[in-house]
């Protein structure tokens, strides 16, 4: 009887060696750490969509919520840079939280042409009732973490601020590439 021809598709059983899970055969591991934080995201995404389904709020807008109850009064500038989307992003999220009576704009007393945006009532319920089901995923995510909660959350930060650099770095090497060539 003939062997069967092999198939490039299924991965092949190792025969000696460690077994490597199957988590490391993804494709995304192989890319890119960018590739893998994109893919990390998306599934916390999914996972939380999830989880607050039928609260009424997304996990964007419950993140918008959270912020803006936990820092207070804000400009609109402010949250954004403080969520880290652009002011665009956060601009349609605060206009559905304002036509929906979630939240109010208010004067900015330290820039008279400006405001900034705080909770109603309103919002601040809808956040209650987002946050039960909210805090049971988070548990969940938290205790199926193999290392210390602290421990990722370093290397969160240390990425945010890596990223930060390199922001940095882009924007000097396209100011210095937008310069006309020395005559």
């Amino acid at each position: 009887m003939p062997l069967p021809e092999p198939d490039d598709r299924r991965p092949v059983a190792a025969t000696s060696g460690p077994e490597v899970p199957e988590a490391a055969n993804r494709p995304e591991r192989r890319i890119s750490l960018s590739f893998d934080v994109f893919a990390v995201s998306q599934r916390l995404g999914a996972y939380l969509d999830r989880a607050l389904k039928g609260t009424g709020i997304r996990p964007a807008e419950y993140a918008v919520y959270s912020l803006m109850l936990e820092a207070g009064p804000r400009t609109p500038s402010e949250l954004a840079a403080m969520l880290g989307v652009p002011p665009s992003t956060l601009s349609t999220y605060l206009a559905s939280m304002l036509r929906r009576g979630d939240a109010n704009r208010i004067p900015n007393p330290a820039d008279g042409r400006s405001v900034r945006v705080v909770l109603t009532d309103r919002g601040r319920a809808v956040h209650r009732h987002a946050n039960p089901p909210f805090t049971r995923a988070q548990l969940a995510l938290d205790a199926s973490l193999n290392r210390p909660i602290e421990d990722v959350r370093a290397v969160l930060v240390e990425l945010g601020e890596a990223i930060e650099r390199a922001t940095d770095d882009l924007s000097v090497e396209a100011s210095e590439a937008e310069r006309p060539a020395p005559r």
